[in-house]
């Protein structure tokens, strides 16, 4: 039983709590520890750092550092039509922030795929469909001459505009990296109307390369799915419910590519899926002409 506080003596005050990290009780822990392994360190001295340690656990409180607040990583989206520059320019900054927050570098082949883009650009080798002759699901197509590796042109339907914005040009530049692979292998004697199945495979992969390097997670293309689905199904306007659809249907695409984890097997299924095969021209051209498209599965 506790002694009876006598008239007239003040109240014990009971001895006020430090609050400690657990870091710091950790190295004490671990200082005590080396000293028990210390053959140089008396007994005398353990037992006094012991008494140290143990003695003064019940004054203290463990402070736990609480996170902050993470807000959902989503696309910035614009909301303006897309362009061919401004999707260079968004491959531009994802590689210049994956450089700045990455101790290893970007992959080489989609580096040189980037590159590659960017040529075209500037050869005027990469433009929009003003003619009107890609079908609605090809949001792009390579074009080369059969008798030369020199040469070669990425056309890109005009709906791509629209799709930069409403899923941003980061999203819709997997189109642009997946063409420019197809002119980067032509160039390199590995793309032909007999070898569809492995065009395609490298197409894809390098598309699956810029979907992880700017979507690590997959949260941002998660939450812009779903944003978009819960648009549509709102939208009255049957013309604007489509084209809130087809950046669906683009969006479940990529998603697809991103499902294949880059292996090669999975990457096989989806384009077999998608229609491809060894010697099939697919695509629009001619006998001096083949050509490699970027093309979307039938709407939902």
């Amino acid at each position: 039983m506790a002694a009876p506080v006598l008239a007239g003596q003040p109240t014990p005050v009971p001895a006020a709590r430090e609050f400690v990290d657990p870091a710091i009780l950790r190295a004490r822990a671990e200082a005590l520890r080396d000293a028990v392994a210390d053959k140089s360190v008396s007994d005398v001295s353990i037992k006094g750092r012991a008494h140290g340690f143990f003695d003064k656990l019940p004054e203290e409180r463990l402070v736990l550092a609480v996170g902050r607040y993470r807000r959902m990583d989503r696309e910035p989206v614009k909301g303006t039509l897309g362009s061919i520059a401004g999707m260079q320019e968004a491959a531009d900054e994802r590689i210049a922030e994956w450089k700045r927050t990455h101790m290893e570098p970007p992959p080489p082949d989609l580096e040189a795929s980037i590159a590659q883009a960017r040529a075209l650009q500037d050869g005027k080798r990469l433009s929009y469909d003003s003619e009107g002759r890609l079908a609605p699901n090809q949001m792009g197509i390579f074009k080369y001459m059969i008798n030369s590796l020199d040469g070669g042109l990425v056309t890109l339907n005009e709906r791509m505009r629209i799709l930069g914005a409403l899923v941003g040009e980061a999203f819709t530049y997997a189109t642009v990296a997946h063409e420019a692979q197809h002119a980067l292998d032509r160039a390199a004697g590995r793309l032909s109307p007999e070898q569809e199945i492995a065009g395609e495979l490298s197409a894809f992969r390098i598309q699956y390369l810029w979907l992880k390097l700017m979507d690590p997670s997959g949260e941002r293309m998660l939450t812009l799915h779903g944003s978009l689905q819960m648009r549509m199904r709102l939208e009255t306007d049957p013309e604007i419910k489509a084209v809130l659809n087809e950046a669906v249907v683009y969006l479940e695409h990529l998603s697809d590519v991103v499902a294949t984890n880059g292996k090669e097997d999975e990457l096989k299924k989806l384009i077999e899926k998608l229609g491809y095969s060894d010697g099939h021209k697919h695509g629009h051209g001619d006998d001096d002409h083949n050509g490699r498209s970027s093309a979307l599965p039938t709407s939902a």
